[in-house]
């Protein structure tokens, strides 16, 4: 449907609901770096993949909806009798069908996926324009906190406000703590590694996990934060370590915009290793993701160039969720390759199998170690171990633990210190 007709088509749809005070919800979507698509693989792959797209959200939310291209890669969808709830399930829908292609182009894989953001009458607006204006503001918001993000304009603020605040407090009370994820060989089933993950260890006994907060994280530019306490502790904790094991930590994008922050990084790597001998570095190993690659190698390579001297390893993170290109694997000095979780899942599926099998036989003609990451069921391992891949991760092997004698230690300190702070204060409100 063209632009012309959506929007005839969402005028009516705001009368009626403005009339009859039946529920309307839109949903505004774009397909993440469509712009690097194009200009990868050409204008005739892009416009494939637009009628991919539309095809596929047109299934996936059915008769009820009406769905069409807004502009360049947007696309709008129309749903009436369609309350909050029911368009939050429908926008996951919609983000998970179309997470689901893979789009061959050439030597390529190209995974799509699409940011959403929603609104809804009558809290967002009764007009097309205010509703419309709401979707896009909260589209864009779900851009800016990175890709596949799906937000909601009417709890926003609150809800990210909400949750930068506990994630501000939480770094300064010293509670963003690791939890460690193992990682083990396929052939042997011995654990040969462990990943630090970052989680937040609150008061009240709970534990966040990273995906509570790490959209939090990218709003307040705190994600730099992050990276350097859990690189920090993975350090600490490779010193105090009796088993041989390999380290594996995220180093964001964020991190990579703090020169001297990387610098003191590796001054505190030194420090943990003091022989500049790659034999004594080699259990540390820093991810990096397609993402941080794709928005700009140069600089990526420029700022990790001091630690692969010193001996650190490399791994490129999330191989195949993005616009995935084996350059990457020409031009850095990759020691792992973590593949994506979302082809581990379909690894069933023929096709996909094929596709990591490519992968796998590329990196391990170069030496690569192949590393599947959200592994979750025994069928599953049986097809990786068959295609050689070398090592997994997933809950099938074990979920990321908290050293929880530190966790309790920073839980108690954080209390003790406010009960102590406010005990000694009178908090009494004055009599007018």
């Amino acid at each position: 449907m063209s632009r012309t007709l959506l929007g005839k088509a969402l005028k009516l749809a705001c009368a009626r609901s403005e009339r009859t005070r039946a529920p309307l919800s839109v949903m505004l979507f774009s397909i993440d770096r469509f712009r690097l698509i194009n200009h990868r693989f050409g204008y005739t792959f892009g416009n494939r993949v637009l009628r991919r797209v539309c095809q596929t959200a047109a299934s996936a939310l059915g008769r009820a909806a009406v769905v069409g291209r807004w502009g360049n890669d947007e696309f709008l969808c129309i749903m009436s009798d369609c309350g909050p709830r029911q368009a939050r399930t429908q926008a996951k829908a919609l983000s998970e069908a179309i997470s689901g292609l893979l789009i061959a182009a050439e030597n390529h894989v190209v995974n799509v996926t699409v940011s959403v953001g929603l609104a809804w009458t009558p809290d967002d607006g009764t007009t097309p324009q205010e509703i419309l204006n709401a979707a896009d503001e909260a589209l864009y918001k779900a851009k800016r906190g990175g890709r596949e993000r799906i937000v909601a304009a009417d709890d926003l603020e609150q809800r990210i406000f909400r949750m930068g605040a506990i994630l501000e407090m939480a770094l300064r009370e010293d509670r963003v703590v690791p939890a460690y994820q193992p990682i083990v060989d396929l052939r042997t089933g011995a654990l040969v590694a462990e990943e630090a993950l970052a989680r937040i260890v609150m008061t009240d006994g709970r534990v966040l996990g990273a995906e509570e907060f790490m959209e939090a994280a990218g709003q307040f530019r705190l994600t730099y934060k992050i990276d350097w306490l859990i690189l920090l502790a993975a350090l600490t904790r490779r010193q105090s370590c009796d088993e041989d094991l390999v380290h594996f930590v995220n180093i964001s994008g964020d991190l990579l915009r703090h020169p001297r922050l990387l610098m003191e990084l590796l001054t505190s790597t030194k420090m943990s290793f003091p022989r500049k001998d790659a034999t004594e570095v080699k259990p540390l190993v820093i991810e990096v993701t397609e993402r941080e690659l794709l928005e700009n190698m140069e600089l990526t390579r420029a700022r990790l160039a001091p630690f692969v001297d010193f001996g650190v390893q490399l791994a490129l993170d999330d191989f195949g969720s993005g616009y995935s290109s084996f350059q990457y694997l020409a031009d850095l000095p990759v020691s792992y390759l973590k593949i994506d979780g979302r082809l581990i899942s379909r690894i069933k599926e023929p096709r996909v199998l094929s596709i990591v099998r490519g992968i796998h036989a590329v990196a391990d003609d170069l030496g690569i170690t192949t590393l599947a990451e959200y592994v979750e069921t025994t069928e599953q391992v049986d097809l990786l171990r068959g295609i050689g891949i070398h090592w997994a991760q997933g809950h099938h092997f074990g979920v990321a633990l908290l050293d929880q004698s530190v966790a309790d230690h920073r839980r108690a300190m954080s209390v003790n210190w406010a009960e102590g702070y406010y005990g000694g204060k009178d908090l009494a409100l004055p009599q007018p």
